[in-house]
């Protein structure tokens, strides 16, 4: 697991598992294994990343509390069950 994802501190993520997949304009498809919360330099928003099983950022949304992010990802991705992993 890595502790950093684009220099975002990660928070929480979940195990890797199929979360679905984002289509690129090119065609191509990459798969969804891993939503990850992070936040910059203890800065007041937090990220929610979708990222591949290397945990390599496929996608991102901006939030203002973890809460909500881990919201926004229970609705989004809301044919799974979200197991969410504290890292710190």
């Amino acid at each position: 697991m890595k502790k950093e994802i684009d220099g975002a501190k990660v928070i929480k993520y979940t195990k890797n598992k199929d979360l679905g997949f984002v289509e690129f304009e090119d065609g191509e498809t990459k798969s969804i294994n891993v939503l990850a919360i992070c936040n910059y330099d203890q800065k007041e928003e937090y990220y929610l990343f979708a990222c591949d099983e290397q945990f390599n950022v496929l996608g991102d949304t901006l939030h203002y509390t973890i809460e909500e992010a881990i919201k926004f990802a229970e609705e989004y991705y809301e044919h799974e069950e979200i197991e969410w992993i504290n890292l710190y």
